[in-house]
C-alpha cells in the first residue's frame, strides 16, 4: 500500500523530517494539522489541496474555511484544474518552503511563478507578497503593510522562505495551477490585459490579475482604500460587481479560463460573505455594523450578472435571501415606498451614529429620519427589479410598483421655480473651475462667494421646504434632507437615472437625463473635478454615465464627450470604467454581448458599445503621437471609423490626442 510524505523543516533548522500515514487515511486538512501542530514551517505543496475533477466541479467552484490550528486558518477555493489557498497566521513568524526542483519567475499577470523542473508536477502562482494586517472583531482592516521576509534558505530539499509579522495577522494567498493552459495564460498578455480600469467602489484601477487581491482577502472582497469618517478598509459588493464586470469584459474578449476562474472567485466571496439574515452589513459609518443598501444591491446585481450564464443553486438561494432582505426595508412616504441609503437611517438612534449632517423633515410624508437619497432608492429597485423579473418573482410586484412612482414623482416635483431659478444661478457659480471663476466680473465672485459659503451649506433647508431634487437648467442634487451640495455625485445621479431609463423607460425621465447630461458637459463641472483630489473621482463615473447614454441613445454628441472623456482619463492615470469594454450584463445580457477587440499598440483604448448585431467602438489615442491602428483581435465585421470632426477616416492611424468612432456598415 502505498504510503504518503508530508516533509517537515523546523525554522532555523537545517534538519527535515517526515510524517507518514496512509493516504487514503488522511484527510488533506489533517495532514495540514498535524503539521501545523509540529513546525511553524508550512509546505506550499500541502498547503494547496489538488484541484477538483472536471466532473465533480461545481459551476462557481469549491470554497472551504478551516482552521489549521489556534491562531492559524485558511480558506480555500477549488476548481476544475486549480486551487487557490489564503492562510492568515496570528503567530509572530511562519516559514512557508517548496520543495526542490521549482524555477521562480515574475509573470506580466502580477507576482511570481513557481515554475517545477518536472513537467508533470504543478504551478504555483502568488499574486502578492505576504501582507501583515491589523483587524478588529468585525473584520475591517485598520492597517497594513508588507511582512517582513527575513531570511531565505535555498538547498538540495527546496527553498525557504522565513516570514516575519508583529502585531497583526499574516496573510498569504498563493495558487496551484495543474491545468497548463492557465500557466500559460497568465505569462502571455496583450495590451487590452496590460490596461488601466476605474473600480467604481473603491476608485482605484485593476491594471492585472494580481490587482484582485488587492481586494480579496482571506476570502472576501474590500475596498482597496482606507474610508472615512474612521479611516479603515471595509468589505464591498460595490468593487466585487465592478471586479467581475471588468474580469467578464476580459474573458470575453482573450477567452482565457484564467478570467473566468477569478470572477467565479468573486462570486464565491460575495455568497460566503452574505449573513444568515441575509444582509451584506459593512460597518462604513459606525461601529454598529451596519448595511449600506447600495453595496447590498451591487451584491444582488452581481448575483443575477451570474446567474445570467450559469445555474447554480447555491448562488440562487443566496440571492433570493439578499433580495428578501432588501425588499423588507423601504420607507412608506406620500409618494410610494422609498428605499433607504443604508440601515442608520431607519430609527433615529441610528443616525445619531451617522457621520452626516441632516435635517429631521416629515416633508413629503416620509420618516423623520429619511434623507431622500435618489441614487440609492434607484440602484435598489433596478436591482430587484432585475430581480423580478430575471428570476420570476411577482411577489415583489406591488413594492416595486409603489417604489417605481415614488421615483418618478420625486423627478416631477417642481416647486417654487422662480425661486429654484435664482438660487441654481448662484449656485452654478460654484461649479466653475478655478481658472474661469477667476475671470468673473466682480459681482459674480461675491454672489459666488456667497453660493458656497452661506447658500449651499444651508440648501438643505430650502429643499425640505419646498421638495425638489431636480433644479432648473439640469443639476440633480443628491438628497432632500442631507446637509450640503455634492456635485461630484451629479455623474452617479446620472448613472443610475440612464439605468432607471433603461429598466422603465419614459419620455419625462428621458428629458432629465438629456437635460443633465447637456449641463455636466457645458457647465465646467468636468474640469472643476478635474483639478480636484478629493473629487476627481467623480470623472471616472462620468464615463460610466456617458458609456450608459450612448448605449440607450443615437445622439452623437455623447459619443463624441465620451472620446473625449477617455482621453481626459488616459492622461491623468486613472483608467476606464469597466462597463468600457461591453460586459455589463445589466445593459447587455451575456447572449448579446460582444467581445471587444484588441488593439496592438498600448497606447490606444478601447470603448465597446456593441450589441447583439450592432458593432460599435470608440478607439482613443491620449498620446501626443499619431498611433497606427493594427488588431491582435479585430472586430468581427467591417467596420466604417469617423474622426472626431465627423469625417470619414482610413482607420490607418489615431491622431494624437484624439479618438475614431467606428461602426458597422
Amino acid at each position: 500500500m502505498q504510503e504518503q510524505q508530508y516533509g517537515l523543516r523546523r525554522q532555523g533548522q537545517g534538519e527535515a523530517r517526515t510524517v507518514n500515514r496512509k493516504a487514503e487515511d488522511m484527510q488533506p486538512m489533517e495532514c495540514l494539522d498535524e503539521i501545523a501542530q509540529a513546525s511553524s514551517t508550512l509546505w506550499l505543496e500541502q498547503l494547496l489541496p489538488p484541484p477538483l475533477p472536471a466532473a465533480d466541479a461545481a459551476p462557481s467552484g469549491e470554497r472551504r474555511r478551516e482552521p489549521l490550528r489556534t491562531g492559524l486558518d485558511t480558506c480555500t477555493d477549488r476548481f476544475a484544474g486549480a486551487a487557490c489557498v489564503w492562510l492568515r497566521g496570528e503567530a509572530a513568524g511562519l516559514t512557508l518552503s517548496i520543495g526542490g526542483g521549482h524555477n521562480l519567475r515574475a509573470t506580466p499577470a502580477g507576482g511570481w511563478l513557481l515554475c517545477p523542473q518536472a513537467q508533470a508536477a504543478s504551478h504555483y502562482w502568488l499574486p502578492r507578497l505576504p501582507a501583515l494586517r491589523t483587524l478588529d472583531a468585525d473584520g475591517h482592516v485598520l492597517a497594513e503593510r508588507a511582512a517582513s521576509i527575513e531570511g531565505i534558505e535555498v538547498d538540495a530539499a527546496g527553498l525557504a522562505a522565513s516570514i516575519v509579522g508583529r502585531g497583526g495577522a499574516i496573510d498569504l494567498v498563493a495558487w496551484r495551477l495543474d491545468d497548463p493552459a492557465l500557466v500559460d495564460e497568465l505569462t502571455d498578455f496583450s495590451a487590452l490585459e496590460r490596461a488601466s480600469w476605474y473600480q467604481w467602489g473603491s476608485h482605484t484601477l485593476y491594471a492585472r490579475p494580481a490587482d484582485l487581491y488587492q481586494h480579496l482577502i482571506h476570502g472576501h472582497i474590500y475596498e482597496n482604500r482606507s474610508q472615512w469618517p474612521f479611516n479603515w478598509k471595509i468589505c464591498s459588493e460595490n468593487d466585487a460587481h465592478s471586479l467581475y464586470v471588468t474580469l467578464s469584459g476580459l474573458f470575453r474578449s482573450t477567452d482565457k479560463r484564467i478570467y473566468d476562474l477569478l470572477r467565479k472567485q468573486v462570486v464565491l466571496s460575495v455568497v460566503d460573505r452574505l449573513g444568515e439574515d441575509g444582509a451584506f452589513r459593512h460597518g462604513e459609518w459606525s461601529r454598529n455594523m451596519e448595511c449600506h443598501y447600495r453595496l447590498h444591491a451591487s451584491g444582488i446585481h452581481l448575483m443575477l450578472d451570474y446567474l445570467a450564464e450559469h445555474d447554480d443553486p447555491t448562488v440562487a438561494d443566496a440571492l433570493q435571501r439578499a433580495a428578501r432582505f432588501l425588499a423588507a426595508r423601504p420607507d412608506k412616504t406620500d409618494l410610494g415606498q422609498w428605499f433607504l441609503h443604508d440601515e442608520l437611517e431607519q430609527s433615529e438612534a441610528g443616525m445619531r451614529q451617522s457621520p452626516f449632517t441632516w435635517k429631521a423633515s416629515r416633508v413629503l410624508g416620509k420618516s423623520p429620519t429619511n434623507m431622500l437619497v435618489l441614487n440609492t432608492h434607484l440602484d435598489t429597485l433596478i436591482g430587484l427589479d432585475r430581480y423580478r423579473r430575471e428570476r420570476g418573482d411577482a411577489t415583489l410586484d406591488e413594492l416595486l410598483d409603489s417604489a417605481h412612482g415614488a421615483a418618478m414623482r420625486v423627478l416631477a416635483l417642481r416647486p417654487a421655480e422662480a425661486l429654484y431659478r435664482l438660487v441654481a444661478k448662484v449656485l452654478y457659480l460654484t461649479f466653475l473651475p478655478p481658472e474661469k471663476a477667476a475671470r468673473l466680473p466682480l459681482l459674480q465672485r461675491a454672489l459666488k462667494r456667497v453660493g458656497w459659503k452661506w447658500l449651499a451649506p444651508r440648501l438643505h433647508l430650502l429643499k425640505t421646504a419646498f421638495p425638489r431634487l431636480v433644479f432648473p437648467g439640469g443639476f440633480i442634487d443628491r438628497a432632500v434632507s442631507l446637509k450640503g451640495v455634492s456635485d461630484a455625485y451629479q455623474p452617479i445621479n446620472l448613472m443610475d437615472l440612464l439605468r432607471f431609463a433603461r429598466h422603465f423607460p419614459s419620455p419625462a425621465v428621458d428629458a432629465v437625463v438629456h437635460e443633465a447630461l447637456a449641463f455636466t458637459q457645458g457647465s465646467g463641472l468636468v474640469e472643476r473635478w478635474a483639478g480636484m483630489k478629493n473629487k476627481s473621482y467623480a470623472i471616472g463615473f462620468w464615463a460610466e454615465a456617458l458609456w450608459h447614454a450612448c448605449m440607450l441613445y443615437p445622439n452623437p454628441d455623447y459619443r463624441s464627450w465620451l472620446g473625449t472623456c477617455m482621453l481626459r482619463l488616459e492622461r491623468m492615470k486613472m483608467g476606464l470604467p469597466p462597463s468600457l469594454l461591453g460586459a455589463n450584463a445589466e445593459a447587455v445580457p451575456p447572449d448579446r454581448q460582444v467581445p471587444c477587440p484588441i488593439v496592438s499598440d498600448g497606447r490606444l483604448r478601447v470603448a465597446n458599445l456593441s450589441h447583439g448585431d450592432t458593432r460599435e467602438f470608440i478607439v482613443a489615442n491620449a498620446s501626443k503621437d499619431p498611433v497606427e491602428l493594427t488588431w491582435i483581435s479585430p472586430p468581427d465585421r467591417p467596420i466604417e471609423w469617423t474622426t472626431a470632426g465627423g469625417l470619414l477616416a482610413d482607420a490607418e492611424t489615431v491622431p494624437a490626442e484624439s479618438w475614431l468612432l467606428g461602426r458597422s456598415r
